[in-house]
């Protein structure tokens, strides 16, 4: 009697993530061409860009308020995190000087001289621009999660207006921590950071003719963390979200 063994099946993939696929693509290929033929300073982008960003941030704010049922008041201060760490790890060592003027400054190194360093090229190449730009933002992202994590610890085990009074409270003190003057050789203190890369430094000469992302970073940026979001929500952890929701005792047990 001969085993036969059985073939598995290759999952094709469904037809919505086809179509989700494809609407990504024309959205990209259209931003990208509306940057090459309108002018920078033209309305569009602004818009664009803000509602890449506030779309973010509200599938986020859904994540946590809507699918776990916890409401939290703390997501500006992790914000704040994310931007500095991005901000102060992308400023040029030629402009460290002058941004921290009232301090000597702990941290002179940026991603972007980093990487156009190993690849010999000169400091503020596109290489480097774009690379260095994505690994700060990645960095801002990891530690904005790291003190989420600390700060979630003690505050998780709160429930109602009270967790959402800790985590606004948790806000106030990571703002005020970095406009501390002992904390200004790496944050500046209470005077701004500058000379960071910006959107509008996306803009590069290539072949004698100016190509923009300026507005398609942050889109591209923007859908890509949607869209692990929706992954995560999908998942089993997005499942034990869902139950924490309906019952958390439930849940728990």
């Amino acid at each position: 009697m001969t085993n036969v063994q059985s073939v598995p099946r290759i999952k094709r993939p469904d037809r919505g993530v086809i179509l989700t696929a494809v609407v990504l693509v024309a959205i990209y290929a259209l931003v990208f061409a509306l940057e090459q033929i309108l002018p920078p300073t033209s309305m569009l982008f602004t818009v664009l860009k803000k509602g890449a960003t506030y779309a973010l941030v509200a599938v986020s704010m859904n994540l946590l308020n809507g699918f776990t049922g916890l409401f939290s008041l703390g997501q500006a201060g992790f914000m704040l995190i994310g931007a500095y760490t991005y901000a102060i790890f992308s400023i040029p060592s030629a402009s460290i000087d002058s941004v921290y003027q009232y301090y000597d400054a702990a941290i002179h190194f940026s991603f972007q001289e980093a990487i156009n360093g190993i690849f010999g090229l000169e400091a503020m190449a596109a290489p480097g621009l774009i690379i260095g730009a994505l690994i700060a933002m990645l960095l801002a992202g990891i530690v904005a999660a790291f003190f989420a994590w600390l700060i979630g610890l003690p505050v998780l085990r709160l429930k109602s207006d009270y967790l959402a009074i800790a985590t606004l409270g948790f806000a106030e003190i990571i703002k005020a921590i970095f406009q501390w003057q002992s904390f200004g050789p790496i944050t500046n203190g209470s005077n701004v950071l500058r000379g960071y890369t910006r959107l509008s430094d996306f803009t590069f000469n290539i072949g004698g003719t100016s190509v923009s992302f300026a507005t398609f970073v942050p889109v591209f940026v923007a859908s890509m963390c949607i869209l692990v979001i929706v992954l995560l929500i999908n998942s089993s952890y997005g499942r034990a979200f869902k139950a924490i929701r309906e019952d958390e005792i439930a849940a728990e047990a």
